[in-house]
């Protein structure tokens, strides 16, 4: 009876492995820019140096840039390491905010890229809720015009520092944000554009962010 009981034992902790090994894994990221927003005029970089970026009307306060939601706005050039292509992508960024967007309105925390920009672009960005609350939001778009969109629906204004997080895999795309998580299944090609990244705002001069952000993040593999 032992003997019996130490073999299925043995067979549970088998088969238990053979399923974590059989579990699908994401392909390890690797930081391609990390801007801490603690220097000024220079947006560093502090993953390699080689995406440092440029500020304009940016100040600090504790450590963190402050942007005043009208012109302040922070650019990192085109960089062929900042487009994910066929792999993954991951932004990150930690903001604190006391404003919640108008009716069709956006506040952009950081982008590459437009609708229009050949290749297709990413972003993180700020948006007004159906009950009026700031809330994340993660887009997507592939070369194909395929887009991957999810938002979530905790309010971030007033609450101090919070990350926001959104990850495109092979399978679709997740936001996390203050403690919720939401995920959208889509399946989206390559992107790779020409565009810069911007921080705090938009290349046309809309889309102002107001408030503080203390660093973000851009991973891909």
């Amino acid at each position: 009876m032992r003997r019996m009981v130490r073999h299925l034992i043995v067979a549970g902790a088998a088969a238990a492995a053979v399923i974590v090994l059989s579990t699908p894994a994401h392909a390890a990221l690797t930081v391609r820019a990390q801007w801490k927003m603690d220097r000024l005029p220079t947006m560093v970089d502090s993953a390699g140096g080689d995406n440092n970026g440029t500020t304009r009307n940016v100040t600090l306060s504790d450590g963190a840039y402050k942007f005043n939601g009208t012109s302040s706005l922070a650019t990192a050039p085109d960089k062929s390491n900042l487009d994910p292509g066929s792999t993954g992508v991951r932004l990150t960024a930690r903001i604190s905010i006391t404003k919640v967007p108008a009716s069709g309105q956006t506040f952009d925390v950081v982008r590459k890229g437009v609708t229009t920009s050949s290749g297709g672009y990413y972003k993180l960005e700020l948006r007004r809720s159906s009950t009026g609350q700031a809330i994340a939001a993660c887009h997507f778009k592939d070369s194909s015009g395929r887009v991957g969109d999810v938002q979530g629906t905790t309010g971030l204004a007033n609450k101090g520092f919070v990350t926001i997080t959104c990850r495109k895999t092979s399978s679709g795309v997740t936001l996390t944000a203050a403690g919720q998580t939401r995920s959208v299944s889509r399946t989206l090609g390559s992107i790779s554009n020409s565009a810069p990244v911007y921080v705090g705002g938009k290349s046309d001069g809309t889309d102002w962010f107001p408030g503080l952000m203390d660093s973000v993040k851009i991973e891909i593999g």
